[in-house]
């Protein structure tokens, strides 16, 4: 199934599925994007799994550095990503990775995907200087959305976040992991983060919420 251009979300909640179970949930899930983890997932998922998720769709295939699952050559990953991107409305690359998938990138953006260029800080948060250079980065290299996510220890931690969201100079997604991942998610996703990643199985990364139960506390905030 081919999809449509899928215009840029706004402050939309996307329910991870990154094992098998999670595609049996997603179709009924109370979310507005799905994200597909191939690189967590045990095989390569069969098509009928993503074209039954019949939800915006986001492709991600991480290496182990990244956050992945898999150690995955980049000639796999380039081959995955081209493989599924008819099925999906955007593709998330990680940013340390845009060169080696280069050409994902320029395959998506002919085929009027979203492109997400992301980044993740598994260990601390980095300066309000250097996330405004990742941005113009990913920016430069074709993102449609810039996505950040950090540890968040502290209220500094989230205000560079909540400044990263402000100054931006297209769509963005922000989120914390760790102490204040769960509460920051929240005020981030009212501040505007594009965005908001769930759980539909089980929790993936630490301070991420149940989808659903996500999209219903943002509902009533």
């Amino acid at each position: 199934m081919r999809r449509k251009k899928r215009s840029l979300p706004q402050s939309a909640v996307v329910g991870t599925i990154h094992t098998l179970r999670g595609f049996k949930l997603a179709p009924k899930a109370d979310v507005d994007w799905c994200e597909v983890r191939v690189d967590l997932l045990p095989r390569p998922p069969e098509p009928e799994l993503l074209n039954g998720v019949k939800k915006p769709l986001i492709l991600t295939v991480r290496r182990g550095d990244e956050g992945g699952g898999l150690a995955l050559a980049e000639e796999v990953r380039a081959e995955l990503y081209h493989e599924y991107l008819p099925l999906v409305d955007a593709v998330d690359i990680e940013a340390r990775s845009l060169s080696a998938l280069e050409g994902v990138v320029a395959a998506a953006k002919i085929s009027g995907k979203l492109v997400v260029v992301s980044f993740h800080d598994f260990e601390g948060m980095p300066s309000s200087r250097r996330l405004r250079r990742i941005e113009k980065g990913a920016r430069d290299d074709g993102a449609d959305i810039v996505k950040v996510a950090a540890v968040t220890t502290g209220p500094r931690d989230v205000a560079v976040l909540l400044d990263f969201l402000d100054g931006a100079e297209g769509a963005a997604s922000a989120m914390g992991m760790g102490e204040l991942g769960r509460a920051s998610r929240l005020l981030l996703a009212k501040a505007g983060s594009a965005l908001n990643y769930g759980w539909l199985d089980k929790p993936q990364v630490p301070g991420q919420w149940q989808a659903e139960e996500f999209a219903a506390l943002l509902r009533q905030a």
